[in-house]
C-alpha cells in the first residue's frame, strides 16, 4: 500500500515502538481493525490501533515494562488482571488507544498465524491477511465492519482465498448465516467474470 496520509506521526511511532517491543520479546501479534483495513484496502480514519496478541504469561510483565519505557501508558497490575480475566486490554500512546485482543478461540489464532510481515510507514509490522480481516469483521458485523468488508473484497478481487474464510467460518457458524451470505453477495458484485 502507498503511504497513508491519514496516519498521524504518533500512530506511526506507536506502531513502530509496539512492533519493536513484540519482536524483542518474541511475541506473536498481528495488526487488525481499521488501520489494518486501511493497509489492505483503502485509507480510512481510525482513532485507535488494534492488535491480536499471543503473549506467554511469563513474558507479559517484562513486555509491559518495555512498552512503558517506549512511551506507552497503563496501570501494570490492572492491565495484567484485565488480560488474564477479560482477554482484552487498552494501553495508551500519547492519547491513542492501543487495543489488544487475546486469540482465545481457534479462529483468532488462525488469523494470527495467517498474518504476514509487511513493510509499512518505514517499519516492518505483522498485519492480518485480507482473509483474516474479513473473518474478524464478519464476526463483529457492525456498520463500519460491513463497509470494511466491502472495501477489502473490492481491493482483493480475484486473489481472495474464499475457501480459507469458509473453512474458518464453519467452525463458528453455518455457511447460510446471513453474514456469510452477505460476503458472498459482495463477492458476486466485485469478482471479475471467469
Amino acid at each position: 500500500m502507498a503511504h497513508d496520509p491519514t496516519t498521524s506521526g504518533d500512530m506511526r511511532r506507536a506502531l513502530a515502538e509496539f512492533a519493536a517491543a513484540m519482536d524483542r520479546h518474541k511475541v506473536s501479534y498481528a495488526l487488525i481493525g481499521g488501520l489494518a483495513t486501511s493497509y489492505r484496502s483503502q485509507p480510512r480514519f481510525t482513532k485507535d490501533i488494534d492488535f491480536l496478541v499471543h503473549v506467554p504469561q511469563f513474558v507479559l510483565a517484562p513486555l509491559l515494562e518495555d512498552l512503558r519505557g517506549r512511551g506507552f501508558e497503563f496501570d501494570t497490575l490492572a492491565t495484567i488482571s484485565q488480560w488474564n480475566q477479560h482477554h482484552m486490554v487498552v494501553l495508551s500512546y500519547h492519547g491513542i488507544g492501543i487495543d489488544w485482543l487475546k486469540p482465545v478461540i481457534p479462529a483468532y489464532r488462525h488469523v494470527l498465524d495467517h498474518a504476514t510481515e509487511e513493510s509499512w510507514l518505514d517499519h516492518s509490522i505483522r498485519i492480518a491477511s485480507v482473509e483474516g480481516l474479513i473473518l474478524l469483521k464478519l464476526l463483529a458485523f457492525r456498520g463500519q465492519d460491513q463497509v470494511d468488508v466491502e472495501n477489502l473484497v473490492a481491493a482483493s478481487r480475484d486473489t481472495l482465498d474464499l475457501d480459507w474464510i469458509k473453512s474458518e467460518w464453519q467452525a463458528l457458524a453455518d455457511l447460510d448465516d446471513p453474514r456469510m451470505l452477505r460476503l458472498l453477495e459482495w463477492l458476486g458484485k466485485t469478482r471479475s467474470p471467469s
